[in-house]
């Protein structure tokens, strides 16, 4: 459990830049381009969280696995043959990609903004495919190598160049702007991110022949290791499509029913929650993926995953309640007054995102010890259930259907994880990690029902927030965090 905080404080102190740069940057679109522009913005994010995966054939999982097997192995060679045939699927699939994607601009244009005239964005969005998924396909490979703080490094040069190209594209240029930022981040991305990735790159092996004959043995490697890399590869695929195909149909639909208007109001609650949870889930995933890949059984998980799923709560449901006890405050602040019914949106966003950590922590034994059908299976599950309580709700209750259909679908996939962790590795919570649960709950359904709406709401949020953390914090969780503490600020705090 100590290395696991240890870890995940090095990833969440190196996200800190990341949140700054993300606040910065949604208050800037949120007072140069309104809702609308927002919309748009929202909408490519979409797309190209759909043809970054494909672009990527879904690999980054199999190379975490991959080069952390080969490295405990000390196996250098095949280290660097994943390293190299990563890098090719990135380049060769994604410059694929974006070609496909510029041909087909019009009609992609038509199909997500419901309007050609936005063929320019698809267009630059197109050209962002191959230089983000060389990026992603580092950052695994980063994992891979346990480089934690090289990752943590890579949050914060990208948070820097977030700041320093958004302000004058966007006030310059508008939202045409906003989007060729996307272009130039993903370049920072990839470049930085390769740079890092070399000192742990081992050197190519000496080939046994010259010439063609070592051409020929560095072509059969990487077929060897493609076939492998391409089943956890192909897995991976088909959850990250189920997520992020349901996103931008979701999104479309959105936009043909209620306007880009309404759209950019939920983009408060996709970016809060989509820079929170990945932040606090990858943290976690980043050291407990290596380390239930090396158990030998199954059941060997279940410890592993309990100090997974308590970390995973402490941090989501304390980081949920602080962002919605806060509303209030930020909303306007960060945003704008005309982002505010984005207030009714966010405690059903954030239950869904209590149920999101459980699906997460629950199943994350699955792609290490290599039990990919259930994982895919049970995405499409959450795809499903969150497009049909969309559609059945939309017309009755707007809005508020498509974070409704977030709880829904959390708490579906949440159920089905359990369920095959209980029965495939013995899994229990075990009593305080039930205790921790089942106060989260309380804490998030009561927000939900007492929504803070002004600054006598955020004083009793925050006294529910704090009365939640005397419950469910051990004594000696509150050292361990007065010690990191301590050690960070460099003897500041008296012992």
């Amino acid at each position: 459990m100590r290395r696991l905080v240890r870890s995940t404080a090095i990833l969440g102190f190196g996200s800190i830049a990341t949140v700054i740069a993300a606040i910065v940057r949604a208050k800037i679109l949120a007072a140069r381009l309104g809702p609308e522009g927002t919309g748009v913005l929202a909408q490519l994010a979409s797309l190209t969280a759909v043809l970054v995966p494909l672009a990527t054939l879904g690999v980054g999982n199999g190379l975490v696995s991959m080069i952390a097997e080969a490295r405990a192995a000390g196996d250098f060679a095949r280290v660097h043959a994943l390293t190299r045939l990563g890098n090719r699927i990135a380049w060769g699939i994604g410059g694929g990609l974006a070609v496909a994607a510029a041909v087909a601009s019009p009609w992609l244009a038509a199909g997500i903004y419901r309007d050609s005239g936005f063929t320019w964005a698809v267009l630059l969005g197109a050209a962002a495919v191959p230089l983000s998924a060389a990026a992603s396909v580092h950052i695994s490979m980063l994992q891979g190598h346990q480089a934690v703080r090289a990752m943590a490094g890579l949050s914060v040069a990208i948070a820097v160049a977030q700041i320093a190209t958004i302000i004058p594209l966007a006030y310059l240029f508008g939202v045409k702007g906003a989007v060729a930022q996307l272009v130039v981040i993903a370049a920072i991305w990839a470049w930085w991110s390769g740079r890092l990735l070399a000192p742990h790159t081992p050197r190519a092996p000496r080939a046994a022949g010259a010439g063609a004959g070592g051409a020929g043995a560095d072509a059969a490697g990487s077929r060897t290791l493609l076939r492998p890399l391409l089943r956890y590869g192909i897995s991976s695929l088909l959850v990250g499509l189920s997520s992020t195909l349901t996103l931008l149909v979701l999104r479309s639909l959105l936009v043909d029913k209620l306007g880009l208007g309404p759209n950019g109001i939920y983009q408060v609650c996709v970016g809060v929650s989509g820079l929170l949870m990945p932040t606090i889930l990858n943290a976690i995933t980043a050291t407990v993926w290596p380390e239930i890949a090396a158990l030998p059984r199954d059941q060997d998980a279940a410890p592993t995953m309990r100090s997974g799923v308590r970390l995973a709560f402490l941090l989501t449901t304390g980081a949920c309640a602080a962002i919605l006890v806060g509303a209030p405050i930020w909303v306007p602040l960060f945003y704008s007054g005309r982002f505010l019914p984005a207030l009714d949106l966010l405690p059903l966003q954030f239950l869904g995102d209590y149920f999101r950590a459980a699906a997460w922590m629950f199943g994350i034994w699955l792609v290490p010890r290599n039990r990919l059908k259930p994982w895919v299976l049970f995405d499409v599950v959450y795809g499903v259930t969150l497009l049909t309580a969309f559609l059945l709700l939309v017309d009755k209750v707007g809005l508020r259907s498509v974070v409704i259909g977030y709880v829904l679908a959390h708490m579906t996939h949440a159920g089905l994880h359990y369920w095959l962790a209980r029965r495939a590795v013995g899994f229990r919570l075990g009593p305080d990690n039930r205790r921790l649960l089942l106060a989260s709950l309380a804490l998030l359904l009561g927000l939900l029902a007492w929504t803070p709406r002004n600054l006598t709401g955020v004083a009793v949020g925050g006294t529910a927030l704090v009365v939640w953390a005397l419950i469910v914090v051990r004594t000696r969780e509150w050292r361990a965090m007065l010690d990191m503490a301590r050690r960070r600020l460099g003897g500041a705090i008296p012992g």
